[in-house]
């Protein structure tokens, strides 16, 4: 039997939007109406349920995978940034590409980017000067930039580090900016805001085709990302088009870097507000590293790292919602879903959700002993998204945000201003914080 979905009546959300941001707004409606509610959004074109539950979003992304698509968000809206890559593409399509690029993100690929990945980290904290002011999201956007390019390009993006950045940035605010609207002007109509969207994505397009054109004129195959996207064959022989590979990198541009560079910067947020959880970790980096750099191998004896990694995400989520749009009618855990309706996972309001994490607001570690993951509700926490379409490249983050933290952290403290009100999240496509991280260096000796 259909349970009723309660309302969000328009009054309410725009009495809730005025009163706090958008995060807010996602934390305020699962206190009010429960794991599941309806609203309208642009003006009552489109239907939508918010999901704020751990097994309603398994029956969406897994159980009931089939019967939806991505939301137009990705699929439509941010097409002029993504293409056809495997965020925003469909069907059989989107499985093409997926298997296609699956060699480039299995366990044997990642222990050869291991290397680089903490290589440049060490370069990243040796250029940090004891007492400097810095915008830590700046250095940690830099620094994933350069990975992704190393690692995935085999290319030296540091000189186009900051053109790559403001263009991303540009095009994500434009983007969001359209999301939010009453009613969202499609990305063609030639208005002053998707011109300047426009301008943005053909700035990254210099960047990403110059590195497809210089491959392909080399001749030389390497072992990164792109060699194998200019190599990798379908099960009837065919390559992908430039305009295939342009969309792939472009993903991995904004997935690999943008994400990652977020979750760390939020981490070391975090750490400077908790001198204790701060003390424990840099106590296990001294003791097992003792001052070198971290490798693939070191990881696994240095669990606590990983444990205040995943907090961090818990608590401030790059990927905060996913979207899903109802291909067909649907009955998800008793509850109907017709077609064409956009379900939101909320993923930002139920890493929140007392009923799923004790004190939520609380940053604790210890939540992600392996014991106390093991657990947590299926889906509870839910960085990556999940089912067939949960990101590919959910490994290589972690082992990049782990590997970057372990050597970041050893060396240097983020100091923050006592007298600096909390930082503001900003719900981009991507949650980052707003107006960036100003933090103060402090370099540290490593304890015998």
């Amino acid at each position: 039997m259909n349970q009723p979905i309660p309302t969000v009546t328009l009054g309410e959300r725009l009495r809730l939007r005025r009163q706090g941001t958008r995060v807010d707004f996602l934390l305020a409606v699962p206190r009010r109406h429960g794991p599941i509610a309806r609203m309208s959004l642009w003006g009552g074109l489109v239907q939508s349920q918010l999901v704020t539950d751990p097994a309603l979003a398994h029956a969406v992304l897994v159980e009931h995978s089939d019967a939806f698509m991505k939301g137009l968000g990705l699929s439509y809206f941010m097409r002029p940034l993504l293409g056809d890559g495997l965020l925003s593409s469909e069907g059989d399509f989107h499985r093409r590409q997926r298997r296609m690029l699956a060699p480039s993100f299995m366990p044997k690929r990642l222990a050869d980017y291991a290397t680089t990945i903490a290589g440049r980290s060490e370069e990243a904290q040796r250029a940090l000067r004891d007492g400097a002011s810095v915008d830590v999201n700046a250095v940690m956007m830099r620094l994933t930039l350069e990975i992704v390019g190393a690692t995935l390009f085999g290319a030296e993006v540091g000189a186009e580090a900051e053109e790559v950045h403001g263009a991303l940035s540009d095009a994500m605010e434009q983007m969001s900016r359209v999301l939010r609207s009453v009613i969202p002007i499609p990305p063609t109509w030639p208005t002053p805001g998707n011109r300047r969207g426009l301008r943005a994505v053909a700035r990254l397009d210099r960047v990403v085709y110059g590195l497809i054109e210089e491959r392909r004129r080399s001749g030389v195959e390497r072992n990164d990302f792109l060699s194998m996207l200019l190599a990798a064959r379908d099960e009837a022989g065919g390559q992908m088009t430039d305009r295939q590979v342009r969309d792939e990198a472009m993903t991995i541009f904004l997935a690999g870097h943008e994400t990652t560079a977020n979750a760390l910067t939020w981490t070391f947020y975090l750490l400077a507000r908790n001198p204790a959880v701060r003390e424990r970790l840099e106590r296990e980096l001294d003791a097992h590293l003792g001052g070198r750099t971290p490798t693939l191998a070191d990881l696994a004896k240095l669990p606590y790292a990983m444990m205040v990694f995943k907090e961090s995400m818990r608590l401030y989520p790059p990927a905060y919602v996913v979207a899903r749009r109802a291909l067909r009618d649907v009955e998800v855990a008793g509850r109907h879903i017709p077609k064409g309706h956009l379900v939101v996972i909320n993923i930002i309001g139920m890493h929140h959700d007392p009923a799923l994490f004790r004190d939520p607001e609380r940053f604790d570690p210890e939540r992600f002993t392996p014991e106390a993951e093991k657990a947590l509700p299926k889906n509870a926490f839910l960085p990556f998204g999940a089912g067939p379409r949960v990101c590919i490249g959910n490994h290589f983050a972690l082992m990049e945000g782990h590997l970057a933290l372990a050597t970041l952290a050893q060396r240097v403290r983020f100091e923050r201003s006592p007298s600096a009100p909390p930082a503001e999240m900003e719900p981009l496509v991507t949650l980052r914080p707003k107006g960036g991280m100003p933090m103060t260096v402090q370099r540290r000796a490593i304890e015998a």
